[in-house]
């Protein structure tokens, strides 16, 4: 069959889970003839080419707010997007979600992407093919006339009509399990781009793929989920579903683990663990099926004050709890703290440092983070975070001893340049500073700076 239409997708190594996942949902069309190109260098000349040799031709980017701080992809993005041709750009990921009207009038894209994009890519390819009208597609915000258009609200998929990675290609991935989160909270984009209600794949599906990755020798078996031991909640619980965890970790070790020589990484990177949810149970069954000795647990902040108001909805009791639970039963716990939260405090920040050290005392390390003001999130327009002088003394001690580690100093330059990024209006985040998200219509609301 002879295509007249060409996909080209930028292949950034940041952003590989997302494009493999659409990757997977174009080819599975069969319609058009898709590109994955991964160097920058000779990207617009391979678009030319592609141009000619195409009546029509689509260039696709993932992206993330702290991929545009790098100067070099900014200039990149910008670039291409003036020097397209007769191609259409469109754009996807975070970024576009929480920003769609910088993507198109400051970045140059044709498209934004909002919101999970698996329907919204598989309707937007099949009517550009076709020459149908893309505006009947949901999910889009683009710009016309100066008018801003948003199609509307896309339906939420569900996982297990989609592949996680275009096996058929070789291109593998941690299989994601669960998407949405109901908690909300303010620093964080999750249910404002995936929505407030948890969808799983089934155990059967991610059984089916996770075989596709041991055929081709791929034997660390890692899933993507916003809380992996929510796996089966659809709203808020404190009880996790550990019938559901335990029947996914025994079908994949007796399949897997036993008989493919497998391992099993559950609870740890690239996903993590609520607090809450890692009760003594929890962290026994884990130990029976997983292969890592780290778990990943989110506090964010030693202050209760402070986690109230950023939405957390757990304790810092609920954190030495589960951080007793993980010791028991042979984990190391690496437990999130992100420092410069909007509305924190002196008082927050010797709370933090009193739970840090309490934490350490049993036996957790110390992931440090600060605060970075993400479009999408309803703190994005909340200064950047930054970590005072006597705060950081002390983290350093404990990064000495060994007890912490992160990219928190590469982090707090990265939260000015996001913030500077907004003031030259390369940025242009739709929500305000502590407000939640407007519900989403056909007309999106922009706002400015408070």
């Amino acid at each position: 069959m002879v295509r007249d239409t060409a996909v080209i997708i930028y292949y950034d190594q940041r952003a590989k889970y997302s494009i493999h996942a659409l990757t997977a949902v174009i080819d599975s069309l069969n319609i058009a003839d898709v590109y994955l190109i991964e160097k920058t260098s000779g990207f617009l000349e391979f678009v030319k080419n592609i141009s000619e040799k195409y009546r029509k031709c689509i260039i696709g980017l993932s992206i993330q707010t702290t991929m545009l701080a790098d100067d070099s992809y900014l200039d990149f993005v910008i670039k291409l997007n003036k020097h397209k041709g007769k191609c259409i750009s469109i754009a996807g990921g975070p970024h576009p979600s929480g920003d769609p009207i910088g993507t198109i009038k400051s970045l140059g894209f044709d498209y934004a992407f909002i919101g999970e994009s698996e329907k919204t890519i598989q309707d937007f390819i099949y009517a550009f093919v076709n020459d149908d009208d893309l505006l009947n597609v949901k999910g889009l915000f683009t710009i016309v006339d100066d008018k801003p258009i948003y199609t509307g609200k896309q339906e939420p998929i569900k996982l297990d009509d989609y592949p996680p990675f275009p096996y058929w290609r070789l291109l593998f991935n941690p299989i994601e399990i669960s998407r949405g989160c109901p908690y909300g909270c303010k620093y964080c984009q999750v249910s404002y781009m995936h929505g407030f209600y948890m969808r799983h794949r089934s155990i059967d599906n991610i059984v089916e793929y996770t075989g596709y990755m041991i055929r081709k020798n791929v034997r660390d078996i890692r899933f993507i989920s916003p809380d992996s031991l929510a796996y089966g909640l659809k709203t808020i619980s404190r009880k996790p579903r550990l019938d559901l965890i335990e029947e996914l970790l025994f079908r994949l070790y007796k399949k897997y683990v036993e008989k493919k020589n497998a391992r099993i990484f559950y609870g740890s990177f690239p996903s993590e663990v609520r607090p809450e949810h890692l009760t003594r149970d929890a962290a026994r069954i884990l130990r029976k099926y997983v292969a890592n000795k780290n778990i990943i647990l989110g506090a964010q902040t030693g202050s209760n004050r402070l986690l109230r108001l950023i939405g957390r909805k757990h304790s810092i009791e609920d954190v030495y709890s589960a951080v007793e639970n993980a010791v028991k039963y042979g984990f190391i716990p690496n437990v999130d703290y992100i420092i410069g939260l909007p509305g924190e405090t002196r008082e927050d920040l010797y709370e933090t440092l009193r739970s840090i050290k309490k934490l350490v005392s049993i036996g957790a390390r110390i992931h440090l983070h600060v605060f970075l003001p993400l479009p999408g999130s309803p703190y994005a327009w909340m200064p950047p975070g930054k970590v005072p002088s006597w705060v950081k003394k002390e983290l350093m001690k404990l990064i000495g001893a060994g007890k912490a580690y992160g990219q928190w100093v590469h982090q707090e330059k990265l939260a000015l340049k996001i913030d500077m990024l907004r003031r030259r209006g390369i940025i242009m985040p739709r929500i305000r500073a502590g407000s939640m998200q407007r519900p989403v219509s056909t007309h999106l609301n922009y706002s400015v700076p408070p």
